[in-house]
């Protein structure tokens, strides 16, 4: 009897670690992570600050190798506001190490999507190689 209880409980363990597993796996499968990242950051975007810059869950991140126009000009003002449409949307952020002023460096995705690569598409910023740090582009 006691065996087959600790069978049955060992079975479940190793159920409920596969279901894990398979979560984890299939999430992981859906964007590779740079295995040069420092760490990843993930989470919704809760405040945009500019062209290049927006928070995931308060941290700030500046998008490395993307170069956008400041916010005191009409072309700032028209990416910062291109921007704003992803307020509210789910970003992962592969950290670099690099930190500029208060915010800390990325490549970021947003809902799977390379937010430098959006960017640079609808002609509102352009890449800037020197700051490429893994010449993604």
């Amino acid at each position: 009897m006691r065996y087959t209880l600790l069978l049955i409980a060992i079975g479940l363990l190793v159920l409920t670690s596969l279901d894990r597993f398979a979560g984890v796996n299939e999430e992981a499968s859906s964007k590779e992570i740079d295995s040069r990242s420092v760490s990843v950051l993930r989470g919704t975007i809760t405040h945009v600050r500019d062209g290049d810059t927006f928070e995931v869950d308060g941290t700030p991140v500046r998008i490395s190798a993307l170069d956008c126009p400041e916010n005191s000009t009409s072309s700032g003002q028209k990416a910062t506001q291109f921007t704003k449409q992803f307020n509210g949307k789910q970003a992962v952020c592969e950290l670099t190490g690099a930190k500029t002023y208060d915010r800390v460096v990325g490549y970021c995705s947003i809902e799977g999507k390379d937010f430098a690569r959006i960017m640079v598409d609808n002609k509102l910023c352009k890449f800037w190689r020197k700051y490429d740090v893994w010449n993604r582009y």
